[in-house]
């Protein structure tokens, strides 16, 4: 296992950046910031490549992916290394140099949205290693609106309970078949709450020996910096304000709201479900203007994901000037 890739998922906002920087501590393991290209590349993975095909594929990556434009390797340079080498070659060599550029051995990714793409991730690396990161879905969406609120005109609770529900189910529909060695599941509340304990598990699943480095990540995350989706509270210390605020800062309807679209998996997960009672007939009436808001959003989301007119982490294929 020690040479498997890994992969960080989960619901945006469950606390994988943080279990990246953690991880990206330890001697041997190397984490870049999300690539979200994997999915989109349009690749046979059984197919051997010609030059002109790692060509055309290290172009498309530069493109789905701003940050991994003009690597100092060329198409040739692999070409003459490997044979006609297939999707998973070409993709572990570019992850292998930027790894061997900080000094690490074994690299992992850490983009969440994958949890959607894990057959797809399986077709390219199929002894890959999973790492769910799973966060109570209230305090997820409670810190997804107030990251991207005010940006995205379709964000609300419902549409974010929604989506919670929608891709820690797909993470844990894979974890019901897959072995134990494959898949794993964590707490964002445990890891703040004893982060030496759930690290050594951590390290156990990947195969890694503990390094008590891993306790303190903000050297680590300041070097690498909040990265472009600016993730500033991860360069911190660990610290667990931010578990159960839906507790104090959620009114009783969004609680009611919650209840009705994640109630059955929040238990299942073990998280606490308060009773609210029954809702009121203008709460139902609410309910239904905002499920059908959801639908309209999210079919017209499918259409664009499914024509490929946008992709995982589209904000990544152009720079900001600053960035440039």
């Amino acid at each position: 296992m020690r040479d498997y890739p890994f992969f960080i998922i989960g619901h945006p906002r469950s606390g994988t950046t943080l279990l990246r920087f953690m991880l990206s501590t330890h001697s041997r393991l190397y984490i870049p910031e999300e690539t979200g290209f994997l999915p989109f590349l349009n690749v046979n993975p059984d197919k051997p490549l010609m030059e002109t095909e790692i060509q055309d594929l290290l172009t498309r990556i530069g493109k789905l992916n701003y940050l991994w434009q003009d690597l100092p390797i060329t198409a040739g340079q692999i070409s003459a290394v490997y044979q006609q080498p297939t999707l998973a070659v070409v993709v572990n060599e570019l992850y292998q140099q930027q790894a061997a550029q900080h000094d690490a051995s074994r690299w992992g990714d850490k983009t969440p949205l994958y949890i959607q793409y894990i057959p797809n991730i399986l077709e390219i690396f199929p002894q890959a290693q999973f790492i769910h990161m799973i966060r109570d879905g209230r305090d997820a969406a409670l810190s997804a609106l107030e990251k991207w609120g005010s940006e995205s005109a379709y964000m609300d609770l419902y549409y974010l309970l929604k989506n919670w529900v929608r891709n820690v189910s797909a993470g844990r529909n894979f974890g019901r078949y897959a072995d134990r060695d494959r898949y794993l599941e964590v707490h964002y509340e445990s890891l703040v709450a004893a982060p030496e304990v759930v690290l050594r598990q951590i390290c156990v699943f990947l195969g890694e020996n503990f390094e008590s480095s891993m306790l303190d990540h903000t050297n680590t995350a300041h070097q690498a910096g909040p990265g472009p989706a600016g993730h500033f509270k991860a360069l911190q210390p660990v610290f667990d304000v931010s578990v159960y605020r839906w507790k104090t800062e959620m009114g009783s309807f969004q609680r009611k709201l919650s209840a009705k679209i994640a109630g059955d998996l929040l238990l299942e997960l073990g998280y606490e479900l308060p009773d609210d009672g029954p809702m009121r007939l203008r709460e139902r009436v609410l309910t239904l203007f905002l499920a059908l808001r959801f639908s309209f959003f999210d079919l017209i989301r499918t259409v664009l994901y499914r024509t490929g007119i946008i992709t995982l982490n589209r904000t990544m294929r152009t720079p900001k000037p600053e960035q440039a």
